[in-house]
């Protein structure tokens, strides 16, 4: 950590210039994600909007880790975590941030396939695959996101054990992911591969989503 060129930091406020900054990092970040381009109903003009509540979501609710540059100060990647108790959007107060705005936002087909397909997908499969924990009594990583650019320097890593270290024994990190390139990189950071699950598209199609587990180690 010595020779870590990145200051690590949870950043519960931010400018407009510092929201805009890690929206773009989000955009760079996920823009070959299938999963967003479900979410947006391939609008990409709506990915900014959808990143930026998320973010506004858990400035509010969960915490939000950030790595920027010693010597400039710039932002060069963000997590967004959900602590035991809390989940993202999980009421009006969140999603008046942002979310509610994107919704309707969204074309009619899109916004019925978040309203009637991505959650009863997606809920079970999570249910189950942090049984006997859940959701909401787990850390669980909504978003990681590094800038290109700054990549494969070990801010992800350090993102994620910054939160390990926090958890305790007695809970998990959890987290999913649809690509098989995070599949990998999670399994090289010590987590759980808990299965996957077929999320349909608008298109009649399947993205699949991988889910992970770690434990906590803090005593």
């Amino acid at each position: 950590m010595n020779n870590f060129p990145y200051k690590l930091a949870i950043a519960s406020q931010s400018t407009e210039s510092q929201l805009d900054e890690s929206v773009m990092i989000c955009i760079r970040a996920y823009i070959n994600s299938p999963s967003v381009d479900v979410m947006t109903g391939g609008n990409k003009s709506l990915v900014g909007p959808l990143f930026r509540a998320m973010i506004r979501a858990c400035q509010l609710a969960g915490r939000v880790y950030t790595a920027t540059v010693i010597d400039t100060g710039a932002i060069a990647g963000l997590a967004l975590w959900f602590p035991p108790g809390t989940a993202l959007w999980q009421n009006d107060a969140q999603r008046n941030l942002g979310f509610n705005q994107f919704l309707e936002s969204l074309s009619p087909q899109t916004r019925e396939w978040w309203n009637n397909t991505y959650g009863p997908a997606l809920a079970p499969f999570i249910k189950t695959a942090l049984s006997p924990h859940t959701v909401e009594s787990s850390w669980y990583l909504n978003s990681i996101s590094v800038d290109p650019k700054h990549q494969r320097q070990g801010i992800a890593t350090n993102l994620i054990k910054m939160v390990e270290e926090k958890a305790m024994t007695t809970s998990i990190l959890a987290l999913c992911t649809d690509t098989d390139d995070n599949v990998a990189v999670y399994k090289a950071l010590h987590f759980q591969y808990k299965g996957e699950a077929p999320l349909p598209t608008l298109e009649d199609e399947y993205i699949h989503v991988h889910c992970f587990t770690k434990p906590g180690v803090r005593l």
